[in-house]
């Protein structure tokens, strides 16, 4: 028995229906590997990269070397927009990591030292914490790194 018309349309319309959503996909994730920290940060947060540009961090986040970047919210981040250029500085660099790391890699007990040469506390009994602070939105990656967007500023 010869499958009907129907049939082959149906069918070859959900296998290109397919094909294209997989292939969309697939270039979103492209695009977002290609994208290096900064060019992430021109295109989402604003005042993030108004004050990464005061800090003189750019050429760091520019690079190819990894970092991962722990980024507050902007409304938090707006407060530190009148502060002299070195206090702007070390908040920031307390906020970038040498190395990419996966919240999956952010172990319970962990010391990691950030760019300002302080150290940050890794907690993992309810969530991920950050010194205290808790993940809103994890692991976006980029081509030199990765953003874990928190949902408050880290302090030390």
């Amino acid at each position: 028995m010869r499958p009907s018309k129907h049939t082959f349309l149906f069918t070859l319309f959900a296998f290109l229906f397919t094909n294209i959503n997989l292939q969309a996909q697939t270039l979103a994730s492209a695009e977002a590997t290609r994208t290096t920290l900064i060019e992430h940060i021109v295109k989402e947060r604003p005042v993030l990269m108004e004050l990464m540009t005061t800090a003189g961090l750019i050429p760091v986040l520019s690079g190819d070397a990894p970092y991962t970047l722990l980024a507050p919210p902007e409304a938090e981040l707006s407060a530190l927009k009148n502060q002299p250029a070195e206090q702007i500085r070390l908040v920031m660099a307390g906020h970038i990591l040498k190395g990419k790391y996966t919240e999956k890699d952010l172990k319970d007990g962990a010391k990691l030292e950030a760019l300002n040469g302080k150290t940050i506390t890794i907690c993992r009994k309810k969530g991920t914490l950050i010194n205290g602070v808790s993940i809103a939105k994890a692991d976006t990656e980029v081509n030199n790194g990765i953003i874990h967007t928190l949902n408050g500023a880290l302090s030390y």
